[in-house]
């Protein structure tokens, strides 16, 4: 069991990545380092036809390995992965599919309109 102290660190690091506009705020990906654990996802299409497929959706904790440039070599699952930036996100962050179901803060955006 968590004690209290551990449970507020967790939900304040949480709400950082929470926007007023109910979206979610992206890391900042220049603070990636080697050997840092990050929550990604590994899809899978498999096509039916007729235009249909299925997606299989699942989600790991990886360490990442490597860095060159935007683009992030991260093991997990006993395989190596290669993803790009905004495809993973900071272990005490929300993960990948949260971002794609709740949806990434436009404030910024809106501002430039």
């Amino acid at each position: 069991m968590q004690n209290d102290s551990n449970v507020q660190t967790a939900e304040a690091e949480i709400s950082k990545y929470h926007c007023k506009c109910g979206g979610l705020i992206l890391p900042d990906f220049d603070l990636f380092k080697v050997g840092q654990q990050v929550n990604c996802m590994e899809e899978t299409v498999k096509p039916f036809g007729d235009g249909r497929a299925a997606v299989r959706q699942k989600a790991f904790v990886g360490s990442i390995i490597s860095i060159d440039g935007d683009v992030f070599e991260i093991v997990g699952n006993r395989k190596t992965y290669h993803f790009e930036r905004g495809e993973f996100t900071p272990l005490n962050a929300p993960g990948p599919i949260e971002y794609f179901r709740i949806g990434k803060c436009r404030c910024e955006l809106d501002q430039e309109q």
